[in-house]
């Protein structure tokens, strides 16, 4: 898994049609395709923010286009 850039993140959300949103009720942060009443939508502002306070990053596994939110190394 390498890390990416929230840039890079925003291509590969285009091309999949990803949104970044939160967990209703919560401060998880997650990248969704299909929507659903379980998350609220959020800017890719918020979406980095949060990432940057919870010291997470975004890792993408190098075989495939498998996305995961990890603690930042």
């Amino acid at each position: 898994m390498n890390k990416i850039s929230i840039t890079e993140l925003k291509k590969i959300a285009r091309e999949y049609s990803l949104k970044p949103c939160k967990i209703k009720g919560s401060e998880v942060v997650q990248i969704r395709k299909n929507p659903s009443d379980k998350y609220e939508d959020i800017s890719w502002e918020e979406f980095e923010n949060a990432l940057k306070a919870k010291k997470l990053a975004v890792y993408k596994a190098s075989e495939s286009d498998f996305l995961k939110i990890m603690k930042d190394q």
